[in-house]
């Protein structure tokens, strides 16, 4: 892996377009979603579609299933980590890279940048990228560059 490698922009990893719901939703329909689209995570949206958490696995196995909680009962409002931090398409990928290092994350919300079609400050959800995302594109330069010697 070389720097230029980690110089790309994240979109070149075709990150997945994201599952959210909106505040308010129940935890029982954000796992039906995630299940039925193979998510690891649903981001959480205001009423103008603007990201305000994000719900993971671990979440619903820390906050409902380890707890007996009942997800019907349960907002996603209750367990989703707030204001999550997240990036840009545009970023390079070190930049995904170093913030799933440091905050020991398995996904991180892409939202439009400030100078992307809407015109304001973004906050609006276009994509997820995941450390799977970022490993098969690694395992994938690496089988590359193997094939080449």
């Amino acid at each position: 892996m070389d720097a230029h490698m980690l110089s790309l922009p994240i979109s070149t990893l075709n990150p997945n377009q994201p599952c959210s719901v909106e505040i308010g939703t129940t935890v029982s329909e954000a796992i039906r979603l995630m299940q039925d689209g193979r998510f690891g995570c649903v981001l959480v949206v205001d009423a103008e579609e603007r990201l305000v958490g994000i719900v993971t696995e671990r979440d619903i196995l820390v906050e409902i299933t380890g707890t007996g909680a009942d997800p019907i009962d349960v907002l996603v409002d209750d367990i989703m980590t707030p204001d999550p931090e997240s990036l840009h398409a545009s970023d390079p990928i070190a930049f995904a890279l170093n913030l799933m290092h440091l905050g020991h994350y398995r996904h991180v919300p892409l939202v439009l940048s400030d100078d992307d079609s809407r015109g304001d400050e973004g906050g609006y959800p276009v994509g997820v990228i995941s450390s799977k995302d970022i490993t098969n594109h690694v395992a994938a330069f690496l089988e590359g560059s193997t094939e080449r010697r």
